[in-house]
């Protein structure tokens, strides 16, 4: 990353003069904060260049190597990109659920607490999606990841979107990824990711737990 930082304020100066310098650390700003996951990046200079920024320091001009994968998001195809929200059910919230339910089904009180002591103690966290967004044939290979307190995540799998399941709510909306969590969090809010290789896409979410 550092090489094509490097390689980017060089070719702005060449390209642009000293004025370009302000808008070139914004896009390294920018950088930084996508964290792509391809080996080159496809940026854009100030005067409207589009450049091709190799990992070991080169630059070239993108038009000039066809063969790389154009990575910016709005080269995207509307088809390959993903709509993902998260919904966090507390553990309080899912035992008053439960108890309502099992006393509607006239559960005695020793049923009612064996299923309560079930109920996993950081509440579930759920990975969802709109029900129209999977498609037949259209497979998306999505890795899902939670964290508490530090950068180890406490949670992390890879399953196909073919694989949700419609909510009880609703037929409009699926499960992509349901997730128990059976320690309480230590912090307030926790950090869910979701991940799309095919895509180059990733995104992000707090989770207020507390």
């Amino acid at each position: 990353m550092e090489h094509r930082i490097e390689a980017l304020m060089k070719l702005n100066y060449w390209l642009c003069g000293g004025l370009g310098f302000l808008w070139v650390l914004g896009i390294i700003l920018l950088l930084f904060a996508t964290n792509s996951f391809a080996d080159d990046i496809v940026a854009t200079t100030s005067n409207g260049s589009t450049v091709l920024l190799h990992d070991n320091g080169r630059w070239e001009y993108y038009q000039n190597n066809a063969k790389i994968r154009d990575v910016r998001p709005s080269a995207i195809p509307e088809d390959a990109k993903f709509q993902i929200t998260i919904q966090y059910e507390s553990v309080d919230k899912i035992k008053k659920d439960v108890r309502m339910m099992l006393e509607g089904e006239l559960a005695t009180e020793e049923e009612i607490r064996d299923s309560l002591r079930k109920v996993p103690k950081g509440g579930v966290v759920y990975f969802q999606v709109p029900t129209s967004q999977i498609k037949p044939g259209f497979t998306r290979e999505l890795t899902y990841y939670i964290y508490d307190k530090g950068k180890k995540p406490i949670f992390s799998q890879t399953a196909c979107d073919s694989e949700a399941k419609p909510t009880v709510e609703s037929s409009k909306v699926s499960n992509l990824m349901v997730v128990p969590l059976y320690a309480k969090p230590k912090s307030k809010v926790l950090k869910a990711k979701v991940v799309s290789e095919s895509a180059k896409q990733t995104l992000e979410f707090d989770i207020p737990v507390k």
